[in-house]
Order: C-alpha cells, then structure tokens, then sequence
C-alpha cells in the first residue's frame, strides 16, 4: 500500500488535539508518518498531545511519529511548511488539530489514489455544529465525471476549481502525491492560505495533464469553532485580509486565473459583509472599491 504521512498544526487546541490523534489511531490502515507541529502552544495543547499519542501508542505503533516544537509561533501555514519538510512519504494530508476522520479514511484515500492514478484528489467534509457538508454534487454536475461510487474525476479541474460551490483547501481536505508539492508552500496569509496553495500546485498538475479526483464521501469532520477565522466577527475592516490568491492572479493573462480570482472575492466580498458590523461595511466597499469592480460583477 502507497505510504500516507499526516502534518497536524497544533496551536491552543489542548481541548481537541486528543480527538484527532484518536482518530488516526482508529484508523483501519493508520498513517505511515504523523508529524505533530507544536506551533509555540500557551495552553498545554503540546502536553495534551503527548498523553493522546501515549494512549493510543499501541494502535500507532506502525506509525512514525515526529514531534517538532517550534519556539515561535508563526501561524498555521508555517507550522505546516514545517511538517511538510520532514515528510518522506508518497501521499500527504494536512489534518487541522480540531478535526478528525472518518475511520476508514485513510484506506479509502490510498486505494483511490493508487487505483486510479490520481495526483491529487479533494475530499468531502462535514462540518459541526454549522452542518455545513461539501460536495453538494448536484451543484457540481457540470463539472464532474463519475467513476465510481462516490468517486468523480475533474474533466477541467482549474475550472471547477473556480466553481463558487467546488471548497478546495478547507479543512485542509486535500490529499497530493508528495512530488507535485514540488516548491510550494503555504503562505502567511491566516484565511485562505490553503485555497492559495493547492490552486497552484493544482495548476501544475493540471498543465502535466495528470488527474484529479473528488472524493465525494464526508471523510473528514471539521469543527467550526467560536473563534474559527471564518466565522468569527470582525469589528474592523483594516483586519480583514485580503485572499492572496486574488491578490497573484487578479491581473493575470491567464482567463482561468482570473476567474479564480473573482470567484474567491466575490466570496471574500460575502464574508466580510456577513463577519463586519454595520457601519464598519461602507468602509471596508470604499476602500476596496476598485479591486472589487475588477473582481466583482
């Protein structure tokens, strides 16, 4: 079976970070590598994770782990550049220290990836308590080719990719063969650094004409947090950043980068007026007006 290692961030997670672990250890087939990254925690989230690997020490026992403690924190994409380095394994998922998996996640990745010769491959989730679910298959009809239950290759992945209903890089729901990482690598950015991320690796594996697939099942369960980047309140427009992908591709010659751009702020345009308070949201359109009247229809 192709090897699978899993990068988790932690950073103040202590009260979830023993949910995740417990669900890597309850896995079917559990990962080949766990590299934990401690992303200078202040709340004893790194010590509640060596009791969670302590007890479930007997199932991971096929598993490497590697825990680096960083001394400064340097936000969540860092942190996962981090694990990212020491990954020696073909495939690679990031797991977010708030979530967990489906126990036969793992398996069902490796078989996918291997029998059907994917690259990459997105995979469905399910959020609590907000009950968010994706894919909604339906809304993706159009971009989608079955290929078996539940499985579905992406015909013109850069253009589902910019699909408003296709979610690439929440929840850190991608699985990649390691090779096609190549130099990328998470940014600074707090929110949206995973969609910045895969849309460029995702651009080299679609101009090598490699395949990509949706895994449609909700293998992963995500956590939406009270104090979760995209949901939590915003009391200043100046905090809101803007999504570096936009940012890259915006003025771009490439129509396929451009529409990606304007989908994502058509959504950035959505969250901040939903995450600002009232009087906060003519400041916030006037001083993006021109961006956004290039991005926005």
């Amino acid at each position: 079976m192709t090897s699978l290692a899993v990068v988790i961030p932690l950073f103040d997670k202590r009260e979830f970070i023993g949910d995740a672990i417990a669900s890597l250890a309850g896995q079917d087939a559990p990962p080949d590598a766990l590299i934990l990254v401690d992303d200078a925690s202040t709340d004893g989230s790194a010590e509640a994770a060596e009791r969670a690997l302590a007890l479930h020490a007997a199932a991971l026992g096929g598993t490497r782990l590697d825990f680096v403690r960083r001394a400064e924190n340097g936000g969540p994409g860092a942190a996962r550049n981090s694990g990212i380095e020491r990954v020696d394994c073909e495939l690679l998922l990031c797991l977010d220290a708030d979530d967990m998996l489906h126990p036969g996640a793992l398996r069902h990745m490796r078989e996918v990836m291997d029998h059907h010769a994917l690259a990459m491959a997105v995979i469905g989730y399910a959020s609590e308590p907000a009950g968010e679910v994706f894919p909604e298959l339906e809304l993706l009809a159009g971009e989608l080719q079955p290929i078996e239950d539940g499985l579905f290759l992406l015909a013109e992945p850069l253009r589902a990719a910019a699909h408003p209903e296709f979610v690439m890089g929440r929840a850190s729901n991608v699985v990649v063969r390691r090779r096609w990482l190549g130099a990328h690598r998470y940014g600074t950015a707090q929110l949206n650094e995973g969609v910045d991320l895969w849309y460029r690796v995702l651009k080299d594996v679609a101009a090598a004409d490699a395949r990509v697939g949706l895994i449609a099942a909700p293998l992963i369960r995500f956590r939406v947090s009270p104090d979760s980047l995209s949901h939590r309140r915003c009391d200043d427009w100046r905090m809101l950043e803007v999504p570096p992908t936009v940012l890259r591709y915006r003025h771009s010659s490439d129509s396929g980068d451009r529409r990606m751009a304007e989908m994502l702020a058509a959504r950035w345009h959505d969250h901040a007026l939903a995450t600002l308070p009232k009087e906060q949201r003519p400041l916030f359109l006037a001083h993006y007006r021109d961006l956004l009247r290039t991005t926005v229809s």
